[in-house]
């Protein structure tokens, strides 16, 4: 399979995974694997808001209030 990465990502994920010691490949699937047990945390008790501050990204009116769907 091959995607296709902005050079700048690439660096960065290079630079990243050389840092920790562990592959491109390896670093991706800790970050999927991340992502997918913060998705299960938020799925197994959804009447309590979950914050991630910190390199989230932005927010919408959704992450933050219950009323909108």
């Amino acid at each position: 399979m091959s995607i296709e990465i902005s050079r700048e990502t690439e660096t960065r994920l290079t630079r990243e995974a050389r840092r920790l010691g562990i592959s491109v490949d390896e670093l991706l699937k800790r970050f999927i694997d991340e992502r997918a047990a913060l998705t299960h945390q938020a799925q197994a008790n959804p009447s309590l808001p979950l914050w991630h501050l910190g390199g989230a990204g932005a927010l919408h009116r959704h992450d933050i209030y219950n009323d909108v769907r």
